[in-house]
């Protein structure tokens, strides 16, 4: 559940991830989803098997620790902003939620993996049928109005994403893989890529089929009316908060090797972000999430060759 909980943040749960590094490439994202799928379950079983020896190994570097709070707390100013975007147009309201979200953050970050395992078996399940409820409602066969485009640029694009979702979150599952066995690793990144599979192959469906929706802020949104807009403002808040208390998690953890004090790894790893999501949902997904994706190249490619030196 916290696999599944940490990968479906706002930007996935509005559909604007998959917008932005697949259903842009028209048909050609079909092919470039299920690519991803496979790196999904490799790069899951590779941080639940060695990635907590890797994170060990590459701690000390100072400058790793900081690429990894950099990213994180990018993702997390996104999950603040999405959170946020969905509430009503009330200033006073937006400002109380707000609030509370960062003491609930501050609490998460305080107790650590127990706290956010039990957040993620509550929340986790319920996005899962919220999101099958909406995208059952909106798919429809693709119109495929948007021609193919290199399907060079979207592999690479494809890369990215995967580096985007786990070049910070990697030390979470690197801590939960501390305490299960290898069946249970195999299980488990099985279960969680092919679960978050269907869900790009079926948002992807959906954008494709009103090509509209791929420009707007939050797409899923856009395309839903009714009793539907309720449950993928659902989806949207629930993707938030799972993916905003494990990156909370990720960036204190990060702090701490830094040498922070407890107090200034919360504050930084929440307030900081939840200052910086005025720029807007939208923005920071379109401009700074391909940023980050570039910058999650280096964070992996240093833990990969940690964790074959200490193989």
């Amino acid at each position: 559940m916290i696999i599944i909980g940490t990968i479906i943040g706002s930007g996935f749960a509005t559909g604007k991830e998959v917008a932005v590094y697949f259903s842009r490439f028209g048909a050609v994202s079909y092919f470039l989803i299920a690519i991803t799928g496979a790196l999904f379950f490799a790069i899951i079983y590779f941080f639940l098997s060695r990635g907590s020896h890797a994170f060990e190994k590459v701690s000390s570097s100072k400058f790793f620790l900081a690429l990894c709070v950099i990213i994180s707390l990018i993702f997390t100013s996104s999950m603040f902003a999405g959170t946020i975007n969905i509430l009503p147009q009330n200033i006073y309201l937006k400002i109380a939620f707000g609030v509370g979200l960062c003491l609930s953050c501050l609490v998460i970050a305080k107790r650590g993996m127990k706290s956010l395992a039990l957040a993620n078996n509550f929340l986790v399940p319920a996005l899962i049928i919220c999101m099958f409820v909406v995208l059952s409602k909106i798919i429809s066969p693709p119109t495929l109005k948007i021609c193919s485009q290199n399907a060079f640029l979207g592999l690479f694009f494809a890369i990215l994403y995967c580096l985007l979702n786990f070049s910070t979150s990697g030390i979470v599952f690197a801590k939960l893989g501390d305490n299960m066995t290898k069946k249970q690793k195999v299980w488990a990144s099985l279960i969680s890529s092919l679960t978050l599979f269907a869900f790009l192959m079926l948002t992807n469906n959906a954008l494709l089929s009103h090509s509209s929706s791929i420009s707007q802020e939050m797409p899923l949104v856009f395309l839903s009316s009714g009793a539907c807009s309720y449950f993928i403002k659902f989806v949207v808040f629930s993707g938030c908060v799972t993916t905003l208390f494990s990156l909370v998690v990720a960036t204190s953890l990060s702090l701490e090797k830094l040498n922070f004090p407890k107090f200034w790894c919360g504050f930084i790893a929440v307030v900081l972000p939840s200052l910086t999501s005025i720029f807007g949902f939208g923005r920071i997904v379109s401009f700074l999430y391909p940023l980050a994706s570039v910058v999650g190249i280096f964070v992996f490619v240093g833990l990969v060759f940690s964790a074959q030196k200490s193989g």
